[in-house]
């Protein structure tokens, strides 16, 4: 559908305006309010221990306009933008430790965890415009967005029991890089943090990476390239200087099945359980831009 648009409006603009093909380009600036839309996590009874919430970030790019009409036109953007959002966890769960990687030690009990994730893409939007005012301009289209850095930071508590009877209360923070943390990665301060499980002191660590918990590298839990829809307006305060406030909505799913685990439960072998759930980026942006 959204191709189509696109076949129809280059016809109308070239078939209208020929005569008054003007090419621009410019660069613009600004905030980002960001968020993911997804399905909640819940627990057996069906509550919802998971939520979303707002974060923010910016967006930094060039723009590259090309005028059919004094009314309409097509705009092609490159532009550096911080999606994501805050992501916490409240409710029953477990807990896995590491001592060896032949010997984890699991336990059952209650995780609180915060997480603020900040996603950053190349993306290149392209859109057409409309201009029923001198000063006005509307604009849709779509977007296709390459994931370039993913990283997170936050925290994590956790009171349960060791399947030996053993109970444990830990806290630590997480600092988490997508791209690059390996299946364990942690930090321990020295001497490290410990909690007793049949008499034995377990260390745990001080901030934990984003694949702490797992024995296996199951890949980045976001993915490369994403697609979306977007639409927006601009308030023109001379002929070149403008205000904008745009839309942006994911199309397609952020998250891998692999490596986006249930945090409620493991299996009866104690295996990680993937949630085919679909994760968007939702994302408001306030920018200020000059068109030269």
């Amino acid at each position: 559908m959204m191709r189509k648009f696109f076949q129809l409006f280059m016809i109308v603009c070239f078939a209208s305006g020929a005569h008054a093909q003007d090419f621009s380009f410019g660069i613009k600036a600004g905030m980002n309010l960001n968020t993911f839309k997804g399905g909640a996590e819940a627990d057996d009874a069906g509550n919802a221990v998971e939520s979303y919430s707002n974060g923010s970030g910016f967006h930094v790019g060039a723009t590259f306009s090309w005028e059919a009409t004094e009314l309409m036109g097509l705009r092609g953007e490159f532009v550096f933008s911080q999606k994501g959002g805050d992501r916490s966890f409240d409710g029953p769960s477990y807990y896995i430790l590491r001592p060896t990687s032949d010997h984890p030690i699991y336990a059952t009990g209650t995780r609180k965890a915060e997480l603020s994730v900040t996603n950053s893409y190349l993306e290149l939007p392209v859109m057409g415009y409309f201009r029923p005012l001198p000063w006005l301009e509307i604009q849709a289209g779509g977007s296709a967005g390459f994931l370039i850095s993913s990283t997170g930071f936050g925290d994590i508590s956790f009171d349960g029991t060791t399947s030996n009877g053993s109970p444990i209360s830990l806290r630590h923070e997480l600092d988490v890089h997508y791209f690059t943390d390996k299946p364990g990665e942690a930090t321990f301060i020295n001497p490290p943090s410990t909690v007793q499980v049949s008499g034995e002191n377990i260390p745990y660590p001080q901030t934990a990476g984003a694949f702490f918990e797992f024995a296996e590298d199951r890949g980045n839990l976001y993915k490369i390239m994403e697609l979306s829809a977007m639409a927006g307006i601009s308030v023109y305060l001379n002929k070149g200087l403008y205000l904008s406030l745009r839309a942006n909505y994911g199309l397609t799913d952020v998250t891998k099945t692999k490596a986006d685990v249930s945090l409620v439960k493991l299996d009866d072998t104690h295996q990680f359980i993937s949630r085919s759930d679909k994760d968007t980026n939702v994302s408001l942006q306030a920018s200020v831009g000059f068109s030269f």
